[in-house]
């Protein structure tokens, strides 16, 4: 994680004469409590107009992740086969970040092969099981290297003036209240993994995918500015939200389930049967909906890590699932549930197995 931390009732101090109080009960209520980012004067460039001062650069946050991942796993780096660098939020437009990785650590294997997996929101890890299984079919005696990534809080707009719930405004103005939702609900963070064909820890997939169902899905949220068909950016590059993310979210989810439950290889028969649940962290709107879709409860262990990533990170986009992954915590033995949907729109679900024993990630 980034050292700057940024409470929720931090932000709404510094944001106190900026928002209405029905916006601001809205902002405290999103299921964060806490956020890192990687800008050490965060609440000052979102309502004092400051300019961004970084506490750490976004590849620095990957390589950090990624050699405290080779550490525990005290595996030959000379197995890596693959390298994934995975982020919506990169440092820098080019090189990627899985190059930048590469220029950072020369301990990697020069002739490992990598690839970049880029602008898939929050959907990201069912991307990186499908990559990674596909290589190790081929390569079953090699490793891939995951570098999860993203750095968004640099990104979020500057909030110099007055603002209100979505429900006291007109249409026209909803983007000025998504752009302070933007600054409350995201953040930044880095996860690495190593994933090898064999080994104590969990198995995952087969994924089953779901994008853009129906074509205006691609629409619910958008970075229209920045590339070729809008190269000029005036201040910091839009992000809309529409509507209908939340049920259009939820319905993603269902589907995803529904086939993964379908797949001969999963031994689950209801999503309630799973002895874990990750869900990304949306916000805790979206988790309540699905906990219910589910028919987990909202105080089950087995969908607490969901909850708990998001009251202590925010929503960190493709790290959210990672995030829960990685949580310091025992998992029992059985076979769970993973479900990655955002923006794009894309969605995978796809099963966990535990090993007899249990699993508590390294």
């Amino acid at each position: 994680m980034p050292r700057p931390e940024y409470t929720t009732e931090e932000l709404l101090e510094a944001g106190r004469g900026h928002c209405s109080d029905k916006l601001a009960a809205m902002l405290g209520s999103l299921g964060v409590e806490k956020r890192h980012s990687v800008l050490a004067n965060y609440t000052d460039v979102l309502f004092q107009g400051a300019e961004p001062k970084l506490d750490t650069l976004a590849v620095d946050l990957a390589v950090g992740a990624a050699r405290k991942c080779l550490a525990k796993a005290d595996v030959p780096v000379e197995s890596i086969g693959l390298v994934l660098g995975v982020s919506s939020t990169p440092g820098r437009l080019l090189p990627s970040l899985v190059c930048d990785v590469f220029a950072r650590m020369p301990e990697l294997p020069r002739t490992a092969a990598n690839l970049s997996i880029e602008y898939m929101g929050c959907s990201a890890m069912s991307k990186v099981v499908d990559t990674a299984r596909w290589y190790l079919s081929c390569n079953p005696g090699k490793r891939v290297l995951v570098c999860f990534m993203e750095a968004i809080t640099p990104l979020s707009p500057e909030l110099p003036g007055f603002y209100s719930h979505f429900s006291e405004v007109d249409k026209e103005e909803h983007q000025d209240t998504v752009n302070v939702l933007h600054g409350f609900l995201f953040a930044d963070a880095a996860v690495a993994m190593l994933l090898g064909a064999e080994g104590e820890g969990p198995s995952f997939g087969p994924v089953s995918n779901l994008t853009n169902e129906q074509p205006e899905d691609a629409e619910l949220g958008t970075v229209p500015d920045g590339g070729s068909d809008i190269p000029v950016v005036h201040g910091r590059r839009a992000y809309t939200l529409g509507p209908d993310v939340t049920p259009r979210g939820s319905f993603y989810a269902r589907e995803t389930v529904r086939m993964a439950l379908a797949d001969e290889s999963c031994a689950l028969s209801d999503p309630r049967d799973a002895s874990v649940l990750l869900l990304h962290t949306g916000s805790v709107r979206i988790l309540d909906t699905l906990c219910e879709q589910f028919g987990h409860p909202k105080d089950a262990e087995s969908v607490a890590s969901s909850y708990r990533v998001l009251r202590d990170y925010g929503n960190t986009l493709g790290c959210s699932v990672p995030l829960m992954v990685a949580e310091p915590v025992h998992r029992p033995a059985g076979q769970g549930l993973l479900v990655a949907f955002g923006l794009s729109f894309s969605c995978g679900a796809f099963t966990m197995t535990i090993p007899d024993g249990g699993w508590s990630p390294r």
